[in-house]
């Protein structure tokens, strides 16, 4: 197992991924002058090759597209790797623009009825891809448009780019030693309160120098999304992330409401955490900093090497399904996870979903702390969930961001269980549980509160450029709304310029608090065991995660995802563990 990735499998170079992109690139002319105009007259024998013709260059886009991202995410200080991932992010741009006439002619002119296609997993792989794209008939474009949107877009990745390039330049000087924004989080672990609160004045002071940079960057990114939900005909600004979740506005308020509203028991969750935490600690109200800080009785030195994590979660997965830890294990074996910070690379993590024939890219900036376990555990999961999910082919490997967070956030439980059914003595019990359910709170709350922050700003810009005052006043509001009483959010406002996600992704944020839900109640069923082979039929929810929705996949296991209750039930587990928590807390004292 080596600490960093191997990428040669995909590529041997960045020279033969710019030769390939050149290949990429005249494959997708010649599918054009092939099908273009012709797309929904086909025969179902010649529109059944036509679709396989279009998964095969997908594939071929994915894997560049991946590749250069995987290249720059751990290098972005290089001038060099910068400038090869915007040429392969025009490269392919310029290849889905020749392609844009294809789905354009299934929305606009395709008799579904009509189409016939293998009755195997490829098969069902296309006609579920097929169903997706037709869910957006309303809202497509003449080709020329399309392709004219391809050539927005990759403008917009310009700003995404530079955003991104500023972040990683992130350095800051506490007691005589610099440090990246990655290996500054770590100072947040620390016993020493004045220590966590240099670290923090720092911080904000980085972001607060970079407000109107960073504001003008966001601006631009939601006047350019302002201008696609204009001229595709959305009715508001999420509705094409809810389109792609299979979820509905009044479903995802219910969900919003179900973490925010005042009255909302779960909203109160992280409120009586926050105040149990502020109690402990001594203090009136909690440091914004010292809301993920050590109790006074954690072992500071308390860290995982990396073999340890690896035996951990592997043994965990083994014990769930030996088919899921199988999987899991290749990934190290095969040297697909990038493990350590360092200079240059990115901070946070991610899973890298790869096309047919790869093996998908785990990447994380692990520190040996617990929270760096469930962060591997997680990315893991979605590596599984997703090398699972391509026996249905390139096209019906395709799922919701909804969907791909459940595998993540499920593994991510089994290994906190696992810890914690291991832990008898009091005060580690309660280290363990306190630390999870600052997860979940992150995950759920938090996660909420990105989401209403990304709302009203879609709605400020609607009146005109938002101004970085504005932007920071909204994101202490909705902060305020999730911490709650016990947590002095004093700079807080200027941490809104720190969230990739806003920046990167357009409503992508309310995904992690939707899965969590999901898993939550799929977690219980799991624990009551009263469903026969449950994790036999929980690979199989994974492995069809592209083929079916949520509500199907629950179903399964006796879960009404339809019922006006569904989300708050979703915070059983949470309620139980707080509870928990909160009598660990009276022994101890």
């Amino acid at each position: 197992m080596s600490e960093k990735w191997d990428l040669t499998d995909i590529f041997a170079s960045s020279d033969d991924a710019c030769v390939e992109s050149e290949k990429a690139l005249s494959l997708c002319r010649k599918f054009r002058e092939k099908y273009e105009g012709k797309v929904a007259s086909l025969e179902p024998m010649y529109f059944h090759d036509c679709l396989s013709e279009y998964a095969t260059v997908c594939a071929m886009l994915n894997r560049l597209e991946s590749y250069a991202y995987l290249v720059w995410s751990t290098d972005l200080n290089d001038k060099t790797v910068c400038a090869f991932y915007q040429n392969m992010q025009d490269a392919v741009k310029l290849c889905n623009k020749e392609l844009t006439f294809f789905e354009v002619e299934i929305c606009k002119n395709l008799d579904y009825s009509q189409v016939i296609l293998p009755d195997n997993n490829d098969g069902r792989g296309k006609r579920a891809w097929l169903k997706k794209c037709l869910k957006f008939k309303p809202h497509t474009l003449s080709s020329e448009l399309e392709r004219l949107f391809c050539d927005q877009q990759s403008v917009a990745d310009y700003w995404v780019r530079l955003y991104n390039e500023e972040r990683a330049k992130f350095s800051v000087e506490i007691r005589g030693q610099k440090y990246t924004e990655g290996e500054l989080m770590q100072l947040y672990n620390a016993q020493d309160v004045s220590l966590r609160a240099e670290a923090e004045a720092a911080r904000m002071k980085w972001y607060e120098q970079r407000q109107d940079l960073f504001t003008l960057i966001y601006n631009a990114l939601l006047r350019h999304r302002a201008i696609a939900q204009e001229w595709r005909h959305y009715a508001y600004a999420a509705e094409a992330a809810n389109l792609s979740n299979d979820i509905n506005d009044h479903d995802l308020k219910n969900l919003v409401d179900t973490f925010a509203k005042a009255d909302s028991p779960a909203r109160t969750l992280a409120h009586r955490y926050h105040a149990l935490k502020a109690k402990l600690l001594q203090c009136s109200k909690l440091p914004y900093q010292d809301r993920l800080a050590p109790y006074p009785f954690e072992d500071e030195g308390s860290r995982y090497t990396l073999e340890e994590a690896k035996a951990l979660i592997l043994k965990t997965f083994a014990e769930f399904s030996p088919e899921f830890a199988r999987i899991a294990e290749m990934f190290f074996d095969k040297n697909c996870i990038d493990f350590y910070p360092h200079e240059g690379k990115a901070d946070g993590a991610y899973c890298m979903e790869m096309p047919v024939g790869c093996l998908p890219r785990v990447f994380v900036n692990f520190n040996g702390y617990v929270g760096d376990i469930d962060t591997l555990a997680h990315e893991l999961g979605h590596a599984v969930h997703e090398h699972l999910s391509k026996k249905y082919g390139e096209l019906g490997r395709e799922k919701s961001c909804a969907q791909a967070e459940t595998a993540s956030i499920f593994a991510e439980q089994l290994v906190f269980d696992a810890l914690l059914e291991a832990e008898k003595d009091p005060q580690r019990r309660f280290i363990l549980l306190a630390k999870h359910i600052e997860e979940t709170i992150a995950t759920t709350h938090r996660q909420i509160a990105f989401h209403r922050f990304e709302d009203m700003a879609h709605q400020e810009r609607a009146k005109g450029e938002v101004s970085a005052q504005k932007l920071q006043e909204m994101f202490l509001a909705v902060m305020d709304n999730y911490l709650g009483p016990s947590v002095d959010t004093n700079s807080v406002q200027y941490i809104w310029a720190g969230i990739h996600h806003f920046f990167e992704y357009d409503y992508y944020v309310y995904s992690y608090c939707f899965s969590c839900c999901v898993v939550n109640s799929l977690y219980e069923v799991y624990k009551s065991g009263k469903v026969h082979n449950f994790a036999e039929k929980y690979m199989e929810m994974l492995t069809d995660g592209g083929i079916e929705n949520y509500r199907q996949a629950l179903n399964k296991f006796g879960i009404d995802a339809s019922s006006p209750t569904f989300w708050q039930d979703g915070m059983h587990l949470f309620e139980q563990e707080m509870t928990e928590l909160e009598a660990l807390a009276e022994q101890i004292m």
